[in-house]
């Protein structure tokens, strides 16, 4: 018996005409565009600028406001406050994104803590994320996305989480030690799994890991060592999300060899669980989709928020 694929990608097709037609109509009836500033650090991390493009796409297609500002990886602290305090205070920018991950040097906390509230749409300020953890997800002024992605996969793939399941958090020892990292990663975790659930966070490094996860019913698998993660066995019908994405090549574009194409891998061996009897959501296609509609809406919020529309 194979894995079931789960697929986001219908899931993001049909929210992107929703938001696009939403824009439409408020863009027709308000006069105004809601407008988003993404801020990213490029040449540290060879995928950063895929990503970019990614999100930079999607934006303009579904008719925001779209300002990009790039920095090198050598910016400092100072040069990332300054262009933060420059899109805070500009009306026409309802929601700041900081790419993630930022140059080692660079603390992100700081960054976003200088990112107006009501403007940090990912719910990564440390208010936003206080105000979810009182509030809950659907009390919080942003839901963060992981969390909302990770439940709408699960919703539209019937998946339904019972009492006593064990849910497995993988995770590499940076996103352990991190302060950011590991804030974002427990936050999330901890609004996804039910409290009649049981959550386990393990480093991918640890000793008895596939004998921890053969007892899972949820994995979750958050890894920068792409297919790393290789079991032999799971249970029957078992959930394994694969969430980070790593750039492990970029080939030429077939039509346009001057264009690099990336591929794209998680921390799981996707040929190897393919052949499991398990629900799958692969990296990419996986869960990845799902996560951008989530992130843009939330940008919708802020500019309702900013202007009293309801």
């Amino acid at each position: 018996m194979k894995a079931k694929i789960l697929s986001g990608k219908e899931y993001q097709k049909t929210n992107f005409n929703e938001i696009k037609n939403e824009i439409t109509q408020i863009v027709k009836k308000h006069k105004k565009r809601p407008g988003i500033t993404f801020i990213c650090c490029l040449g540290h991390l060879p995928l950063m600028k895929y990503t970019l493009d990614i999100h930079k796409e999607a934006s303009n297609k579904l008719g925001f406001k779209t300002i990009i500002e790039i920095f090198s990886p050598k910016a400092t602290e100072q040069d990332l406050f300054e262009v933060v305090d420059k899109h805070n205070n500009n009306d026409s920018v309802h929601a700041i994104v900081l790419f993630q991950p930022v140059p080692k040097h660079i603390n992100a906390l700081s960054i976003i803590e200088r990112i107006n509230r009501k403007k940090e749409v990912e719910c990564f300020h440390p208010e936003n994320i206080m105000e979810t953890l009182i509030k809950g997800l659907k009390g919080s002024l942003y839901p963060m996305c992981l969390p909302i992605a990770l439940m709408e996969l699960f919703k539209i793939s019937d998946i339904k989480i019972e009492t006593g399941q064990q849910f497995t958090f993988v995770a590499d020892r940076d996103f352990l030690s991190n302060a950011f990292r590991s804030l974002i990663l427990r936050t999330a975790s901890s609004l996804v799994v039910p409290s009649d659930c049981v959550m386990t966070i393990v480093d991918s490094e640890h000793k008895q890991l596939m004998k921890i996860c053969e007892k899972a019913d949820y994995l979750i698998i958050v890894s920068e060592k792409p297919g790393f993660f290789k079991p032999k066995s799971l249970k029957p019908n078992m959930c394994i999300v694969d969430v980070y994405s790593n750039l492990v090549n970029e080939i030429p574009h077939k039509t346009n060899p001057d264009m690099k194409v990336p591929i794209i891998k998680g921390g799981v061996d996707t040929d190897l669980v393919k052949k499991l009897p398990v629900n799958f959501a692969p990296c990419p296609g996986g869960l990845m989709p799902i996560l951008l509609p989530i992130l843009f809406k939330n940008v919708l919020k802020a500019f309702k928020l900013n202007v009293s529309i309801k």
